[in-house]
């Protein structure tokens, strides 16, 4: 196939920090025109990409897994049995900016009203399932409305704080079916 797992794998910085960058005060556009190398450097200088996983002990996780309601058992590491949960304080660091830490009550305001979407296979279901459990953790008493019908997953926080509703939605394809669906080559 034409992704590697390291491929699928440096994605999660990149949605990670678009939905940091809509969070934050400040707006941030691209031109999609530009070349592959000019999406992946930010206006200030940042380089999304260049970086490295990073050890920070003073972090605490951003959800309990055994107490989200929207995590597979299959994708609970705790569950199952893993001995450590230093893994747990990893986060992403770009060489050349710090990316702040994820704000669930902030994430709310800026996407209030609005709707999320991940589309593909089993690692937009574990990015779906984590931002779902980051948000549920922060706005821990609102209300929510989770309905699984596959393909399409969807849970709806009314977090009453601030009346602020976000959808988040999850479509799981498989590459056959969109071949079958739009009749175009797959490299």
């Amino acid at each position: 196939m034409g992704f590697s797992f390291k491929t699928l794998l440096s994605l999660f910085p990149l949605v990670w920090v678009m939905l940091m960058q809509e969070t934050s005060g400040s707006r941030h556009y691209y031109n999609v025109s530009n070349n592959i190398k000019g999406r992946k450097q930010a206006k200030n200088g940042c380089n999304l990409f260049q970086g490295k996983w990073v050890l920070d002990l003073s972090s605490y996780p951003f959800y309990n897994s055994s107490q989200c309601s929207f995590i597979d058992s299959e994708f609970d590491c705790l569950k199952y049995g893993r001995p450590d949960k230093q893994f747990l304080q990893y986060s992403w660091k770009p060489d050349s900016c710090n990316l702040p830490r994820f704000d669930g009550v902030n994430f709310l305001g800026k996407w209030k009203g609005k709707k999320i979407m991940f589309v593909g296979d089993s690692l937009s279901l574990n990015m779906w399932e984590s931002l779902a459990c980051m948000v549920q953790a922060s706005v821990p008493n609102s209300k929510t409305t989770y309905v699984r019908k596959d393909p399409l997953s969807f849970v709806i926080f009314e977090a009453s704080l601030f009346f602020r509703t976000l959808n988040l939605c999850l479509v799981l394809i498989i590459l056959v079916l969109l071949k079958m669906c739009f009749s175009f080559e797959l490299a």
